[in-house]
């Protein structure tokens, strides 16, 4: 295994055990049968994402993947392995969770250093012979990267540990992330969550003050300052929270997510730089990264960004035995009933779903009229920045804002996971089986988006900075409207 310079490290370690336990009634083979009956027979995509054309190749990789399952004993590596089988669909809104009888990998360790302590280290023992080690931040944590310490029993290179945390869950001097070398600045990675469960993934350092984690995102070097390395604008440092910022009084909003704040939040935003947005001649929205949430988060938005109605097509719903019981339960709850209550109080909703078992139902085959209860004249354009990371909820923003004359898209195509919804958390014993259970629309095979995404107006490479540009082409564009 390669490793950069290692430097010798003498800290105060305290260690809690790994908790890793595995039912020994766990047997890979039978989850793996029970979650692929399972899918074939609720998945709401299934029928379109397994055809005639495609059946052999689907049969080919779930044998593939049940020749190994019947070789695979650790929990984790069938969990592993499901995903894997999972990959065939390309549909971000299926997925496999360790059932809650079972006790995940957790690991806490704490590595008392402050951040004074480490730069002194830094200086005194070499540091910037490896441009891994430095102080780092994501979201809501800074970290220290440091060398393994001697008196580690842990088979790692190098540890990431908090200096500042804004998550209550976790504290100063926790471990929170462990590397170790692969090749080049290419890492196998332990991850500890939000609640200390451990993911294995990769990473790779990929500049000099980047990392990118492998379906966790980047982490930032802020010390030391990397030389040539470009400053981080206010937006960047915000860009991981919900803000209006300013290019040139361009108001610039920023929504990053539509899970981790209410509308009501978003209302005040746009309310408290209102006047500021309508005087403008455009504004841009970047939702770039969001994966979704709640549709109504991005409500209060859209009266600055619809020129008028949106057609939005009519949903529906699989409803094979298991989804039925399930959306009847889930619907009666959403409304504070219990099954008994819905069925006197909304007995035309749960006579619908009833007596439409075992078929796909949808509330008309048309579509129907959406709009905001207000829609200002300004601003006269609105830029709207998306990338292949944006999902669900993000691609019905982009999918209501598009249809707006206002509206240009710029970057790549979104992620291309909106047409299943309504996630069913389905019980196999050792895990648990998540799908969709519902249809974004009746025509899904003549005009899917999954898995491809929806286009934008303007495609710009990911590797170019498509800020800058959006507002290039965006003068440029009014610029030519005025003229004509």
């Amino acid at each position: 295994m390669k490793q950069f310079h290692k430097i010798s490290i003498s800290l105060s370690l305290l260690f809690l055990p790994f908790l890793h336990l595995q039912a020994q009634d766990c047997s890979c083979e039978d989850s793996f049968e029970t979650a692929v009956n399972a899918y074939e027979k609720n998945y709401s995509l299934f029928m379109y994402k397994v055809t005639d054309e495609n059946r052999d190749l689907y049969n080919a990789h779930t044998d593939l993947m049940l020749a190994k399952a019947k070789q695979t004993e650790d929990l984790q590596d069938c969990k592993v392995l499901l995903e894997r089988w999972l990959d065939f669909f390309r549909d971000g809104h299926t997925y496999i969770v360790m059932s809650t009888e079972q006790v995940t990998e957790t690991y806490n360790e704490s590595i008392q250093i402050t951040e004074k302590q480490f730069k002194a280290d830094y200086q005194k023992k070499s540091y910037e012979r490896n441009p891994l080690l430095g102080i780092w931040k994501s979201g809501a944590y800074t970290v220290a990267i440091l060398p393994n310490p001697k008196s580690s029993i842990r088979e790692r290179d190098y540890v990431g540990v908090i200096l500042e945390s804004e998550n209550p869950e976790w504290k100063k001097g926790e471990v929170k992330l462990e590397l170790s070398s692969e090749f080049g600045n290419s890492y196998q990675i332990n991850f500890m969550m939000g609640d200390h469960s451990l993911e294995k993934t990769s990473g790779q350092q990929t500049d000099l003050a980047v990392i990118e984690i492998d379906g966790l995102g980047k982490w930032m070097k802020i010390w030391p300052e990397v030389e040539n390395s470009k400053k981080r604008s206010e937006i960047e440092l915000k860009y991981d929270k919900f803000h209006i910022s300013y290019i040139d009084d361009i108001p610039y909003l920023r929504l990053p997510d539509f899970y981790s704040v209410d509308p009501s939040y978003v209302d005040s935003l746009m309310q408290t730089h209102h006047d500021r947005i309508l005087k403008s001649d455009f504004m841009i929205v970047d939702i770039r990264g969001n994966g979704g949430g709640n549709d109504a988060t991005y409500f209060p938005v859209l009266p600055y960004v619809l020129s008028g109605p949106v057609e939005i097509p009519s949903n529906g719903f699989w409803l094979s035995e298991d989804n039925t019981e399930y959306l009847i339960s889930a619907m009666a709850a959403s409304k504070g009933f219990t099954v008994e209550e819905y069925k006197e109080k909304d007995k035309k909703e749960y006579d619908m779903f009833n007596d439409n078992r075992g078929t796909a139902y949808f509330k008309g085959n048309g579509k129907w009229t959406f709009t905001a209860d207000t829609i200002y004249n300004s601003p006269k354009k609105v830029i709207l920045l998306t990338d292949k990371e944006v999902g669900s909820s993000g691609e019905t923003f982009v999918y209501r804002a598009n249809q707006s004359d206002r509206v240009v898209v710029y970057g790549q195509n979104t992620a291309g996971v909106v047409d299943g919804f309504n996630g069913f958390p389905f019980d196999i014993g050792c895990f648990t089986v998540v799908f969709p259970t519902s249809y974004r629309a009746p025509d899904l095979k003549e005009n899917p988006i999954d898995p491809y995404g929806i286009a934008p107006d303007v495609y710009v490479d990911e590797k170019e900075d498509v800020l800058a540009y959006a507002i290039e082409h965006m003068k440029q564009l009014i610029k030519n409207e005025v003229s004509d």
